[in-house]
């Protein structure tokens, strides 16, 4: 009876602390299944919106400073560097360039006859003005790293989709627009072979951990980006809402998962390459972390991502969207890491000898960190300027550590006798192949 209770009580101890079922890793690498760099859409595409277009609040006064400027401290930032020198890919819907945001035009993965200089939906120009947006005297508004170059890369856009795409009359949000993971992929190959040296990605794919996808070809691509090509990936945590269902919080009880990789129920991608990547949450103006913000294990930093301004398509000021009810105050994560994305410039122009690893190692060792020193909210913490380009910070290693893809040695089964039961385990083999391919191809990326 003894024996049996021991037995019992080591089962019991293996169940506790087995994984949940479902419970993930960290995405490996597979160096081999990098995409082509290849500019274009997957497939034609037609614009099916009209364009959107920024708007201002009531009563706002834009002479003042932007808060998260004065929260960042980017006019005692900007003494010690500005961006010059540096390339900046912003990843996005495109950029409607003007005088304060002078873009250069990376390639279209929209439109098969365009080079990302269209923005149809306001969320690239946004983003790349809060990255290296330039001064006017007219306003308080100045992007993070005004001295920048942008190269803009149109590869998402919710005004077109795919030839023939059928509308859902009863949720259009279900609709398939232009672009995908697998566009996404090659576009972060492409911006690596022009040269960028800090890659913006303000995209965020969501989907449960029990309908996996094949994203090989994109983790091939980030590790192209940051390991052969040196460029620092950043890209943000994503928003909640649709396919984003939050992620609850690690657990206590299972102190060898501080971060708590086997409590995820929803993967966000691309942030989940970390450390590959710099994953962006974002917070409010007093500090705390937005509602909206994902959390998760591989959330790495956090920045103002909230009751933002930005400069619109023709290099005024802009602080909301139209929404069904009127203007919406401008916020989300991608806006978090477009933050970081120009402190990434800051860093590059000040230290230029520093690798992808060492930069993002000195905006993580130098941020303003949380309770406990990390967590899924705001990873090591809000961002820092002055004191990343300040600190005195060990470099760290040069190299990211990224978990290579192990293949299989292939082990020899004799074919049994029963030739259709064969016949139906390599069809329906086939047709997992193909239904995983075609919702790969169907799920859009949303802004974040």
């Amino acid at each position: 009876m003894q024996r049996v209770g021991v037995v019992l009580a080591a089962l019991l101890l293996a169940l506790a602390s087995a994984p949940p079922v479902g419970a993930i890793e960290p995405p490996s690498i597979d160096p081999a299944a990098l995409p082509p760099d290849q500019t274009g859409p997957d497939s034609p595409t037609e614009q099916r919106r009209i364009c959107s277009a920024p708007t201002v609040l009531p009563n706002f006064n834009f002479a003042d400073k932007p808060w998260p400027n004065d929260y960042l401290q980017l006019a005692e930032a900007q003494e010690f560097a500005t961006g010059a020198g540096v390339t900046v890919a912003v990843i996005d819907t495109g950029v409607n360039g003007s005088t304060r945001v002078p873009a250069e035009p990376g390639g279209d993965f929209v439109d098969q006859a365009g080079n990302g200089m269209s923005d149809c939906d306001s969320h690239g120009t946004l983003t790349a003005s809060i990255i290296a947006g330039r001064r006017s005297p007219t306003d308080g508004f100045v992007g993070v790293a005004p001295d920048a170059r942008v190269l803009s890369l149109r590869q998402t856009s919710e005004a077109f989709q795919p030839v023939g795409a059928r509308q859902d009359p009863n949720d259009p949000n279900t609709t398939p627009t232009a672009g995908s993971l697998r566009s996404l992929s090659r576009a972060v190959v492409h911006a690596a072979n022009l040269g960028a040296q800090v890659i913006n990605i303000s995209e965020a794919a969501c989907y449960r951990i029990t309908r996996p996808i094949d994203e090989t070809g994109l983790g091939a691509a980030i590790n192209y980006a940051v390991n052969v090509r040196n460029a620092v990936v950043v890209v943000a945590a994503g928003n909640t809402g649709q396919d984003c269902t939050q992620n609850p919080p690690p657990d206590p009880a299972i102190p060898a998962d501080p971060r708590g990789w086997q409590q995820v129920q929803t993967v966000v991608s691309p942030a989940w390459y970390s450390p590959l990547v710099l994953t962006v949450g974002s917070i409010n103006d007093n500090g705390q972390p937005s509602n909206f913000s994902m959390s998760g294990p591989w959330v790495g930093a956090a920045a103002p991502g909230a009751n933002i301004t930005a400069l619109g398509y023709d290099g005024k000021p802009v602080n909301a969207l139209q929404g069904q009810d009127g203007p919406v105050p401008i916020g989300g994560t991608s806006f978090s890491a477009a933050y970081v994305s120009g402190l990434a410039a800051l860093i590059k122009q000040r230290f230029p000898a520093l690798t992808p690893a060492q930069i993002m190692n000195r905006i993580t060792a130098t941020a303003r960190h949380p309770g406990g020193g990390v967590d899924n909210y705001v990873g090591a913490g809000v961002i820092d300027p002055v004191a990343a380009l300040t600190w005195e910070v060990p470099e760290g290693p040069a190299a990211i550590p990224y978990r290579v893809k192990q293949l299989p040695a292939p082990v020899y089964v004799p074919p049994p006798d029963r030739g259709p039961i064969t016949g139906v385990v390599v069809i329906g083999a086939g047709l997992t192949l193909i239904l995983g391919i075609t919702a790969l191809t169907r799920r859009a990326l949303r802004r974040r």
